[in-house]
């Protein structure tokens, strides 16, 4: 009499494996989007501190600030910015010449961020 062992059939390991493999996919695209999203969420918000910063510079120049650009170099070389000084819309200032403000903006530009800027008016009082 032939005794026979309890065990996986090639059939039953065959669709246990191909069971994992799907859920192993599934998983893979899960963790693959959160990375995705986290590296985009960094890039925004490292544009975001640049662009403080060139704000802050522009803003310590004065009134005599003029429209500029640049490469970053060193670990953010994949940055860029540009400064760019024009005219306050007449609707939100109280000077009828206009003399007196400039709007400055800063933008930051990355692969993966994309455009970051940020805006300001100064006064020259």
């Amino acid at each position: 009499m032939v005794k026979f062992m309890g065990g996986f059939t090639l059939i039953e390991t065959i669709i246990s494996i191909l069971i994992i493999g799907i859920a192993f996919t599934g998983l893979l695209a899960v963790f693959t989007a959160v990375f995705k999203d986290a590296l985009y969420d960094e890039a925004v918000a490292v544009s975001c501190m640049l662009a403080r910063g060139e704000m802050e510079k522009a803003i310590a120049q004065g009134f005599s600030i003029t429209s500029s650009s640049g490469n970053y170099t060193g670990p953010f070389s994949n940055y860029s910015w540009e400064v760019v000084v024009g005219a306050v819309p007449q609707e939100i200032a109280d000077d009828p010449d206009m003399n007196n403000y400039k709007e400055i903006t800063v933008y930051v530009t990355n692969q993966i961020a994309g455009r970051v800027y940020l805006k300001t008016i100064i006064a020259n009082y």
